[in-house]
């Protein structure tokens, strides 16, 4: 974690054009068509946003082969952002993070509750997020026991199903026994 620290915080620090913010982002836009259930449809798409620097205009919009091309670090930032909330809970799924907390640890390089976790008191007390770290450590051991659990009940639906079908077979056999009885006897 170490690394991502250092590495997103060099990023901040090194952009190609100081004076354009840019961030890729998926947003879910209706596509005018209404699903089975009669609500309406949405699709992902990648958008952009645009601001320049002392302006308070911003630009979102679906983005294009230009600008992966403008601001190539941004979208490779995105590409990680998508990569790691793959593999653990993206932050906004973590009910102990407003919204101005979730935007410092992404422009970190923060974007899942588990790389919370594994930040070192100094990363924390930097970004003022020390009891949120302890919180995330906390969720993700709770989150354990529920793997737990969970995998549990499926077992149990597994017995329940092999003991429905065992008893059925069992009825099969006792019909098929009494039968043979009444006319063998």
């Amino acid at each position: 974690m170490d690394a991502d620290f250092s590495t997103f915080n060099s990023f901040l620090n090194a952009g190609t054009n100081q004076n354009v913010f840019a961030k890729f982002f998926d947003k879910y836009v209706k596509t005018g068509k209404i699903q089975e259930n009669g609500l309406p449809e949405y699709v992902k798409k990648q958008y952009i946003q645009i601001q320049v620097r002392d302006s308070h205009d911003v630009v979102n919009r679906p983005a294009d082969y230009e600008d992966y091309r403008r601001f190539p670090k941004e979208y490779e930032f995105y590409k990680l952002k998508l990569e790691k909330e793959k593999s653990g809970t993206p932050l906004q799924m973590f009910a102990f993070l407003n919204a101005a907390q979730i935007d410092c640890c992404n422009v970190r390089g923060i974007f899942t509750v588990e790389d919370l976790s594994k930040l070192t008191k100094e990363q924390a007390l930097s970004i003022n997020l020390i009891d949120e770290v302890e919180l995330a450590k906390n969720f993700l051991k709770a989150s354990k026991n529920n793997a737990v659990i969970s995998e549990l009940r499926e077992n149990e639906k597994k017995l329940k199903a092999e003991n429905s079908k065992l008893k059925d077979e069992l009825e099969a056999l006792k019909n098929e026994h009494t039968t043979n009885s009444t006319r063998g006897g």
